[in-house]
């Protein structure tokens, strides 16, 4: 599975990582940025502020970027 976040200006990006696993990610690392792992490997950090929705989806994340 892989977890499609929504940010609030509108930017989409797709994660390797399951709901559950951003959700516990958000939950150890709040306040700070959160890093979660693109599907090439690189890391992400993300502003939990900034985010206003995450689903977790079947559609794998891209495999460039």
């Amino acid at each position: 599975m892989s977890t499609r976040i929504v940010f609030d200006n509108g930017l989409e990006v797709t994660v390797a990582q399951a709901e559950s696993d951003v959700a516990q990610a958000v939950r150890r690392d709040h306040p700070s940025p959160v890093t979660l792992e693109r599907s090439t490997g690189r890391p992400l950090h993300i502003n939990w502020d900034h985010v206003t929705f995450m689903e977790e989806t079947l559609v794998a994340p891209p495999s460039s970027g």
